[in-house]
């Protein structure tokens, strides 16, 4: 066999047993709440997130009104009635989810936000926020839990644009596509040394 037609054969295996992983892309989805502004709750459940206000509100703001690009809203901790991001926050994934990447809205100065990332109670690594941004924490690998710890003196910082990958679980199709790229191994393995 040549190694023309065994790089060939190798990628098609790579891409069939990854295709097979069950790897999921994903967000964060704000308007699933269904309200926007003030949301008297210290605790929202998401599809695939719990987040905890450590103040007494939470601030969900409307799709599209900062500036987030995938327009599913963003969210922050609030003080009782007030629309300001000045409490903790923490967001929980039903999951632990990879490749994680998100941004920061509506900073001003003197708003200082640290952000914990952490796999059980194993922390991960930590940023402080100061200004608008794109935070990617994807060199931290599996992560369950962020902690948005506020010492801000102005508004504070909201929190949007969330994207991740999920491991879910393999479908019965995912199980077919990981058989057939071993037995295509195993067959390409074979028919080398014949």
């Amino acid at each position: 066999m040549s190694i023309k037609k065994l790089n060939k054969s190798a990628i098609l295996a790579a891409v069939l047993v990854a295709a097979a992983s069950g790897t999921q892309a994903a967000t964060l989805d704000f308007t699933e709440v269904g309200a926007s502004g003030i949301v008297p709750a210290t605790v929202i459940n998401l599809s695939n997130a719990t987040l905890t206000s450590f103040g007494d509100d939470m601030f969900i703001g409307a799709p599209g009104a900062f500036g987030e690009t995938n327009a599913l809203g963003i969210v922050c901790a609030s003080p009782a009635g007030n629309n300001g991001c000045e409490e903790d926050l923490q967001i929980s994934f039903v999951s632990s989810v990879m490749n994680l990447m998100f941004e920061s809205f509506g900073a001003s100065q003197g708003d200082n936000v640290t952000v914990s990332a952490f796999s059980g109670a194993t922390l991960l690594g930590s940023l402080v926020v100061t200004t608008d941004t794109s935070i990617d924490f994807s060199a931290f690998g599996a992560i369950d839990r962020l902690t948005f710890i506020d010492n801000s003196t102005a508004a504070g910082i909201g929190w949007g644009d969330f994207s991740f990958n999920t491991n879910a679980v393999p479908e019965p199709g995912s199980f077919a596509l990981l058989g057939l790229a071993l037995g295509g191994l195993g067959f390409m393995g074979r028919r080398k040394r014949s």
